[in-house]
Protein backbone atom coordinates (compact mmCIF):
# COMPACT_ATOMS: atom_id res chain seq x y z
CA UNK A 1 0.00 0.00 0.00
CA UNK A 2 2.80 2.32 0.69
CA UNK A 3 4.39 1.72 -2.96
CA UNK A 4 1.00 2.39 -4.30
CA UNK A 5 0.92 6.00 -2.52
CA UNK A 6 4.39 6.83 -3.29
CA UNK A 7 3.61 6.33 -6.22
CA UNK A 8 0.77 8.12 -6.85
CA UNK A 9 2.66 11.00 -5.37
CA UNK A 10 4.99 10.85 -8.35
CA UNK A 11 2.55 11.29 -10.98
CA UNK A 12 1.78 14.89 -12.47
CA UNK A 13 -1.16 15.14 -10.13
CA UNK A 14 -2.17 12.92 -7.18
CA UNK A 15 -5.67 12.75 -5.61
CA UNK A 16 -6.34 14.44 -1.66
CA UNK A 17 -9.32 14.15 0.54
CA UNK A 18 -10.31 18.18 0.12
CA UNK A 19 -8.44 21.76 -1.44
CA UNK A 20 -8.73 25.31 -0.48
CA UNK A 21 -12.10 26.59 -2.33
CA UNK A 22 -11.39 30.43 -3.49
CA UNK A 23 -14.54 32.50 -4.34
CA UNK A 24 -14.53 33.46 -8.17
CA UNK A 25 -11.83 36.62 -9.09
CA UNK A 26 -13.21 40.26 -8.28
CA UNK A 27 -11.80 43.65 -8.60
CA UNK A 28 -12.63 44.14 -5.29
CA UNK A 29 -16.82 45.02 -3.57
CA UNK A 30 -19.80 44.07 -5.53
CA UNK A 31 -20.32 42.14 -9.09
CA UNK A 32 -17.65 42.31 -12.05
CA UNK A 33 -18.79 44.47 -14.78
CA UNK A 34 -19.78 42.83 -18.21
CA UNK A 35 -16.60 45.18 -19.72
CA UNK A 36 -15.80 45.02 -23.24
CA UNK A 37 -14.73 42.79 -25.81
CA UNK A 38 -11.18 42.71 -27.07
CA UNK A 39 -11.54 39.85 -29.70
CA UNK A 40 -13.71 37.08 -30.57
CA UNK A 41 -13.98 34.72 -33.74
CA UNK A 42 -14.70 31.42 -35.32
CA UNK A 43 -11.46 29.40 -36.16
CA UNK A 44 -11.78 26.11 -38.20
CA UNK A 45 -9.57 24.08 -40.38
CA UNK A 46 -9.06 24.49 -44.19
CA UNK A 47 -8.74 22.17 -46.47
CA UNK A 48 -5.13 20.93 -45.59
CA UNK A 49 -6.64 19.16 -42.02
CA UNK A 50 -8.51 16.05 -41.67
CA UNK A 51 -10.51 16.72 -38.34
CA UNK A 52 -13.85 19.18 -39.01
CA UNK A 53 -12.54 21.39 -35.87
CA UNK A 54 -14.54 24.13 -34.83
CA UNK A 55 -13.13 27.04 -31.84
CA UNK A 56 -15.77 30.18 -31.04
CA UNK A 57 -13.86 31.97 -28.73
CA UNK A 58 -14.25 35.66 -27.27
CA UNK A 59 -11.43 37.74 -24.66
CA UNK A 60 -13.07 39.87 -22.66
CA UNK A 61 -11.44 42.72 -20.33
CA UNK A 62 -13.96 42.66 -17.36
CA UNK A 63 -12.14 45.49 -14.77
CA UNK A 64 -9.55 44.35 -13.61
CA UNK A 65 -9.52 40.81 -14.82
CA UNK A 66 -9.15 39.24 -18.24
CA UNK A 67 -11.50 36.85 -19.15
CA UNK A 68 -10.72 33.84 -22.17
CA UNK A 69 -14.30 32.13 -23.31
CA UNK A 70 -13.39 28.94 -25.76
CA UNK A 71 -15.85 26.28 -27.19
CA UNK A 72 -14.38 23.56 -29.44
CA UNK A 73 -16.48 21.59 -31.33
CA UNK A 74 -14.92 18.01 -33.40
CA UNK A 75 -17.19 15.01 -34.13
CA UNK A 76 -16.30 13.21 -30.78
CA UNK A 77 -15.98 16.18 -28.57
CA UNK A 78 -17.16 19.52 -27.61
CA UNK A 79 -15.08 21.31 -24.81
CA UNK A 80 -16.13 24.57 -23.44
CA UNK A 81 -13.39 26.25 -21.44
CA UNK A 82 -13.49 29.56 -19.11
CA UNK A 83 -10.04 31.11 -18.18
CA UNK A 84 -9.59 33.88 -15.93
CA UNK A 85 -6.55 36.47 -16.11
CA UNK A 86 -5.27 39.21 -13.52
CA UNK A 87 -4.75 42.16 -15.62
CA UNK A 88 -1.17 41.88 -16.14
CA UNK A 89 -2.54 38.10 -17.74
CA UNK A 90 -1.51 36.12 -15.36
CA UNK A 91 -3.87 32.94 -14.89
CA UNK A 92 -5.70 32.84 -12.10
CA UNK A 93 -8.42 30.06 -12.38
CA UNK A 94 -9.57 27.81 -14.96
CA UNK A 95 -13.07 25.79 -15.85
CA UNK A 96 -13.40 23.20 -18.42
CA UNK A 97 -16.15 21.17 -19.40
CA UNK A 98 -16.19 18.05 -22.20
CA UNK A 99 -19.04 16.15 -23.33
CA UNK A 100 -19.82 14.09 -25.73
CA UNK A 101 -22.24 15.16 -28.53
CA UNK A 102 -25.59 13.15 -28.15
CA UNK A 103 -24.62 12.36 -24.29
CA UNK A 104 -26.91 12.49 -21.34
CA UNK A 105 -25.24 15.39 -19.36
CA UNK A 106 -24.58 12.79 -17.06
CA UNK A 107 -21.59 12.02 -18.68
CA UNK A 108 -20.24 15.51 -18.82
CA UNK A 109 -16.49 15.80 -17.43
CA UNK A 110 -16.26 19.27 -15.29
CA UNK A 111 -13.15 20.27 -13.90
CA UNK A 112 -11.99 23.66 -12.16
CA UNK A 113 -7.85 24.62 -12.23
CA UNK A 114 -7.27 26.90 -9.23
CA UNK A 115 -4.18 28.52 -9.56
CA UNK A 116 -4.21 30.62 -6.87
CA UNK A 117 -3.44 27.95 -4.69
CA UNK A 118 -0.14 26.63 -3.35
CA UNK A 119 0.18 23.53 -4.88
CA UNK A 120 -2.08 24.47 -8.21
CA UNK A 121 -5.46 21.77 -7.43
CA UNK A 122 -8.25 20.29 -9.91
CA UNK A 123 -11.69 19.67 -8.48
CA UNK A 124 -13.30 17.04 -11.00
CA UNK A 125 -16.73 16.14 -11.06
CA UNK A 126 -18.31 13.65 -13.20
CA UNK A 127 -21.94 13.12 -12.72
CA UNK A 128 -22.28 12.36 -8.80
CA UNK A 129 -18.58 11.66 -8.40
CA UNK A 130 -16.34 14.30 -6.98
CA UNK A 131 -12.87 14.11 -6.95
CA UNK A 132 -9.68 16.82 -6.01
CA UNK A 133 -6.50 16.59 -6.81
CA UNK A 134 -3.51 18.82 -6.29
CA UNK A 135 -1.12 19.19 -9.48
CA UNK A 136 2.64 19.09 -9.18
CA UNK A 137 4.55 22.18 -10.00
CA UNK A 138 4.83 26.16 -9.72
CA UNK A 139 2.52 28.45 -10.24
CA UNK A 140 2.05 28.61 -13.90
CA UNK A 141 3.05 31.90 -15.83
CA UNK A 142 0.88 30.55 -18.54
CA UNK A 143 -1.93 27.81 -19.55
CA UNK A 144 -2.10 26.05 -22.85
CA UNK A 145 -5.61 24.32 -23.27
CA UNK A 146 -8.14 23.46 -26.21
CA UNK A 147 -8.09 25.75 -29.15
CA UNK A 148 -5.91 28.39 -29.68
CA UNK A 149 -7.27 31.33 -28.28
CA UNK A 150 -6.05 30.48 -24.97
CA UNK A 151 -2.68 30.92 -26.07
CA UNK A 152 -2.83 34.27 -26.94
CA UNK A 153 -3.02 35.28 -23.26
CA UNK A 154 0.35 34.14 -22.51
CA UNK A 155 1.28 36.16 -26.37
CA UNK A 156 -0.43 39.12 -25.04
CA UNK A 157 1.50 39.40 -21.45
CA UNK A 158 4.61 40.04 -23.45
CA UNK A 159 4.05 42.19 -26.07
CA UNK A 160 7.48 43.50 -26.80
CA UNK A 161 8.78 39.73 -27.64
CA UNK A 162 11.05 40.56 -30.19
CA UNK A 163 11.45 37.92 -33.20
CA UNK A 164 13.94 35.49 -31.99
CA UNK A 165 13.72 35.83 -28.59
CA UNK A 166 11.75 33.51 -26.08
CA UNK A 167 10.09 33.22 -22.90
CA UNK A 168 9.47 30.19 -20.54
CA UNK A 169 8.53 29.05 -17.37
CA UNK A 170 6.31 26.51 -15.68
CA UNK A 171 2.85 26.34 -17.68
CA UNK A 172 -0.26 24.35 -17.20
CA UNK A 173 -1.34 22.00 -20.51
CA UNK A 174 -5.17 21.27 -19.60
CA UNK A 175 -6.01 19.78 -23.15
CA UNK A 176 -5.56 16.24 -22.33
CA UNK A 177 -7.75 14.03 -19.65
CA UNK A 178 -4.27 13.93 -17.53
CA UNK A 179 -3.42 17.48 -16.93
CA UNK A 180 0.41 18.75 -16.17
CA UNK A 181 2.89 21.59 -14.95
CA UNK A 182 5.63 21.36 -17.29
CA UNK A 183 8.45 23.91 -18.13
CA UNK A 184 7.65 25.61 -21.74
CA UNK A 185 9.24 27.80 -23.64
CA UNK A 186 6.90 30.62 -25.89
CA UNK A 187 9.31 31.59 -28.71
CA UNK A 188 8.48 34.54 -31.59
CA UNK A 189 9.92 33.14 -34.81
CA UNK A 190 9.89 35.41 -38.03
CA UNK A 191 7.09 36.90 -39.46
CA UNK A 192 5.74 35.15 -42.46
CA UNK A 193 3.22 36.84 -45.59
CA UNK A 194 0.60 33.51 -45.21
CA UNK A 195 -0.70 33.18 -48.71
CA UNK A 196 -4.19 31.75 -47.31
CA UNK A 197 -4.74 34.96 -45.19
CA UNK A 198 -3.32 37.20 -47.73
CA UNK A 199 -1.33 39.22 -44.92
CA UNK A 200 1.89 39.19 -43.20
CA UNK A 201 1.44 37.42 -39.16
CA UNK A 202 3.16 37.18 -36.53
CA UNK A 203 4.14 33.45 -35.79
CA UNK A 204 4.70 32.27 -31.67
CA UNK A 205 5.76 29.05 -31.65
CA UNK A 206 5.06 26.86 -28.17
CA UNK A 207 6.25 23.17 -27.49
CA UNK A 208 9.38 24.00 -29.98
CA UNK A 209 6.53 22.65 -32.38
CA UNK A 210 3.33 24.12 -32.69
CA UNK A 211 3.19 27.42 -34.06
CA UNK A 212 0.23 29.97 -34.16
CA UNK A 213 -0.33 33.24 -36.08
CA UNK A 214 -1.66 36.28 -34.73
CA UNK A 215 -2.19 39.81 -35.76
CA UNK A 216 0.76 42.86 -34.60
CA UNK A 217 -2.05 43.56 -31.26
CA UNK A 218 -1.66 39.40 -30.42
CA UNK A 219 -5.63 38.78 -32.02
CA UNK A 220 -4.82 34.58 -33.36
CA UNK A 221 -5.44 34.18 -36.72
CA UNK A 222 -5.22 30.59 -37.03
CA UNK A 223 -1.78 27.91 -36.69
CA UNK A 224 0.81 26.06 -38.73
CA UNK A 225 -1.31 23.18 -38.92
CA UNK A 226 -4.13 24.62 -40.95
CA UNK A 227 -6.92 26.25 -38.41
CA UNK A 228 -8.14 29.74 -40.42
CA UNK A 229 -10.72 32.37 -39.23
CA UNK A 230 -13.65 31.02 -40.22
CA UNK A 231 -14.29 34.28 -42.47
CA UNK A 232 -11.47 32.85 -44.76
CA UNK A 233 -12.77 29.76 -45.77
CA UNK A 234 -14.99 29.04 -48.78
CA UNK A 235 -16.75 26.11 -46.70
CA UNK A 236 -20.03 26.84 -45.02
CA UNK A 237 -19.23 27.00 -41.09
CA UNK A 238 -21.17 24.76 -39.07
CA UNK A 239 -23.59 25.06 -37.12
CA UNK A 240 -23.23 24.95 -33.08
CA UNK A 241 -23.85 21.74 -30.90
CA UNK A 242 -26.32 22.22 -28.41
CA UNK A 243 -25.42 21.34 -25.03
CA UNK A 244 -27.62 20.26 -21.81
CA UNK A 245 -27.11 23.39 -20.12
CA UNK A 246 -24.95 27.23 -20.70
CA UNK A 247 -21.60 27.05 -19.13
CA UNK A 248 -21.66 27.83 -15.53
CA UNK A 249 -17.97 28.16 -14.47
CA UNK A 250 -19.18 29.78 -11.13
CA UNK A 251 -20.99 27.70 -9.33
CA UNK A 252 -19.93 23.72 -11.48
CA UNK A 253 -18.62 21.79 -10.32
Amino acid sequence: MLAVIGCERCLPRHQVESVPVQPYPSCGEGPLPEGEVLEEGVLRNGPIMREQVVERYEVRRRGCLNVITVRQEWLRQVTDVEAVFDEDWNPLRIWKRMAVPGEEATTEDIRLYELRNDPPTMTERRGDEVVHREIRGAAPIAVVGPGRAIVTAWIRANPDLAVGESVSGPVLDFRELYENIDDVALRRDPDREEESLGRRVRVYTVFGRESIFTDDEGRVLGDLAGLRPSESLDTPEPETVPMHAPMDPVNTP
